[in-house]
């Protein structure tokens, strides 16, 4: 997936100078638009959420929703006594309100506000074992260029994107082991630790109605 999403990216870089020419005329013209986004950025590499926009001349607004699982695995013992393999995968959940501010045919400024959310059914903390919820609200800025092609495609490139953290929250449910309220009080506070999500080379092309 990553393999394909990176040629469809340089095939749109390299055309975007040919079609791209008239950007601002080309999303003025469009009702709706449907899309992917990827890039250097934790969130959207492992969900690799989907697209829905209103674009505008000077305006772009949109909606960002994906889902998927961030799996890896350990493998201990030796050959005498053979080996045990242990999955352990976390669900990564991205949500967002987004909106372009054009400066120029494709230079924007992206914004918007994330909620971000991350899933694990088994997470063990102090020989306890939880079910743990990991949710942040963020505000989300950058810089960028997006170029929207006469035949109907667009491919945007957020050449920085930053956030600033509103709030988060760990939610842990008991599963197994013996707990004490400064157990559960200290894996809750383990979010305070966690700073808000940030990327560079982020990626959204699609297609425009």
């Amino acid at each position: 997936m990553k393999k394909i999403i990176l040629c469809i990216s340089a095939l749109f870089t390299i055309t975007s100078f040919v079609f791209g020419a008239d950007s601002a005329g080309n999303r003025k013209d469009q009702m709706l638009r449907l899309g992917m986004k990827s890039g250097l950025h934790l969130m959207y590499l492992v969900s690799s959420p989907f697209v829905l926009e209103f674009p505008g001349e000077d305006l772009t607004f949109g909606l960002v929703y994906g889902s998927g699982d961030l799996v890896s695995t350990t493998r201990s013992g030796s050959s005498s006594t053979g080996y045990t393999t242990v999955e352990d995968k976390w669900t990564f959940t991205t949500t967002e309100l987004t909106g372009r501010y054009y400066l120029g045919n494709s230079f924007n400024i992206p914004f918007g506000v994330a909620m971000y959310n991350i899933h694990k059914d088994d997470w063990t903390y102090s020989n306890v074992k939880y079910e743990l919820d990991y949710n942040m609200t963020q505000l989300n800025f950058g810089i960028g260029n997006e170029w929207t092609y006469d035949w109907g495609g667009y491919l945007g490139i957020d050449w920085y994107q930053g956030g600033a953290k509103l709030s988060d929250k760990i939610t842990v449910t008991r599963k197994s082991g013996t707990e004490t309220s400064t157990t559960k009080t200290a894996a809750e506070q383990e979010s305070t630790d966690i700073q808000a999500f940030g990327g560079a080379l982020i990626f959204t092309f699609g297609f425009g109605f």
